[in-house]
């Protein structure tokens, strides 16, 4: 341990101050302070640093400020659910970051970020010159950061190393990069919503926004149904300048931004709802402060945002009253499976039908098939299941061709019927006449029991007075 600690500087990454800590100790590999500081283990240029316990004790800073004002988790709170995101601070404030971008959909989301870092050549200068020492701002590391608004230059970027512990002042700096105006405007976006100490808005509400504004500017009708392929083209156009490989890759996908709109729980990397924040409103604060016009119909403006809360205590309490598993699935649009995990977990007695017959039940049921009764009409009469009675349909191969032939008597009976109707109130109808007047039962019978159409049917007109001269 060292008896000096660097202090951790204004907007600091974690591990940029790591990288201080391990030159001064002066310890000709960094690899054994680590060692010894249980660390090395970790990926220490990552996002989300699992040492974030160890910069706290050793800075003398409280977990909470080191997450909040020096890593990049606040920018992803307005669009995680308050749970998702209170276990994911919960876990980087214990140490506990191994799972946090799968918790946060991060890899589901197939964003190639978090691979580089990035720093402006004017705050290299000055911190410099005013500190001493240079270090990685986390300003510069948020998602689509391309740009320093203090400085209004371009970002250099380094490829991040697992291993490698360095400094910005110690990397030759190429300007590469073209600034453009939608660039400026991203950095913006993504710094506003860091800044913002607390979430302005609620997790559930952005998709209506979304919705909402989507109508006003023609990209939606008045009921909410979106005009996908005219937003994809409108999203490509805006942000079609943007020097970021990470935007040019997200716009290339097919499946933005539809995906915000019809997957009700998922969550999605903060890049996707800043462009389209950016495109629709221009700002964070605009977004904000938004407020619909009377043009929307709330009610279906707002129909593809769930709130897990109150679908859960629904579906308890309509269990409660006795619904059925798929009858509560079928009306809270949740599958059986989530339904009856809920009911045992809240001790709610839930009936389910047998999938096994046994004893005289089987003699009933196959005498109930042979009547021809519907499966389902059976299951309901002897309280099995559907599969429980078309097991026992299927140990029987003779009733199964019985049961086609009866359906197949039914049918033809339907349709002869309608020609003798047809044939009793029509008498000077020609062939073509019923073939016209009764089309369905013409053509099935005609397919299926051409015989007895043909004996009941008008004889043919003959050959030599079907074209007759007038």
């Amino acid at each position: 341990m060292l008896g000096f600690h660097p202090p951790l500087e204004a907007d600091e990454i974690p591990y940029s101050w790591l990288v201080t800590y391990c030159q001064l100790s002066g310890l000709p590999s960094a690899r054994v302070l680590l060692e010894q500081l249980h660390i090395a283990h970790y990926q220490l240029a990552s996002q989300f640093p699992g040492y974030v316990p160890f910069i706290s004790g050793q800075a003398h800073v409280s977990a909470h400020e080191v997450i909040h004002e020096h890593t990049i988790l606040p920018v992803f709170q307005p669009f995680l659910h308050p749970k998702t995101y209170s276990s994911a601070f919960a876990n980087l404030a214990t140490g506990r970051a191994s799972n946090l971008h799968s918790r946060m959909s991060l890899v589901a989301n197939r964003i190639n970020s978090g691979t580089v870092l990035r720093a402006c050549p004017a705050c290299v200068e000055s911190d410099a010159k005013t500190v001493g020492r240079a270090w990685w701002h986390v300003q510069h590391q948020l998602p689509g950061c391309l740009a320093c608004l203090k400085h209004s230059e371009p970002l250099f970027e380094v490829p991040v190393q697992r291993r490698a512990l360095i400094l910005p002042s110690q990397i030759d700096i190429q300007h590469n990069v073209e600034l453009q105006s939608v660039d400026v405007q991203l950095t913006s976006l993504a710094h506003d919503v860091w800044r913002s100490s607390t979430a302005l808005l609620a997790y559930l509400h952005i998709t209506s926004r979304y919705r909402h504004r989507l109508v006003e500017k023609g990209f939606a009708s008045h009921i909410g149904a979106i005009r996908q392929d005219k937003l994809r083209h409108a999203l490509r156009a805006y942000w079609a300048t943007s020097a970021s490989p990470t935007v040019q890759q997200l716009l290339l996908d097919s499946s933005y931004p539809e995906t915000l709109f019809r997957a009700k729980r998922a969550q999605f990397h903060p890049l996707k709802h800043l462009l389209l924040i950016g495109m629709l409103w221009g700002s964070w604060t605009d977004f904000c402060e938004y407020k619909p016009c009377e043009c929307v119909t709330p009610e279906r403006a707002g129909d593809n945002v769930v709130n897990e809360g109150e679908t859960d205590a629904d579906i308890l309490y309509l269990l409660q009253q006795g619904k059925s598993l798929r009858a509560v699935s079928e009306q809270c649009k949740r599958s059986i499976i989530y339904v009856k995990k809920l009911a045992l977990q809240n001790n709610i007695a839930v009936k389910t039908r047998a999938k096994r017959i046994f004893g005289a039940d089987i003699a009933l049921i196959v005498g109930l098939l042979k009547d021809g009764v519907k499966t389902q009409q059976i299951a309901n009469e002897v309280d099995y299941s559907v599969g429980a009675v078309e097991q026992v349909l299927s140990q029987h191969p003779g009733l199964v061709k019985k049961r086609h032939q009866m359906r197949f008597n039914v049918q033809c009976h339907k349709h002869q019927q309608c020609i003798q109707l047809a044939l009793a109130e029509h008498p000077e109808y020609h062939r073509s006449d019923f073939q016209r007047e009764c089309r369905a039962s013409y053509s099935w019978l005609f397919k299926h029991d051409k015989d007895w159409l043909y004996s009941v049917m008008p004889d043919a007109i003959p050959r030599s007075r079907r074209r007759g001269s007038f």
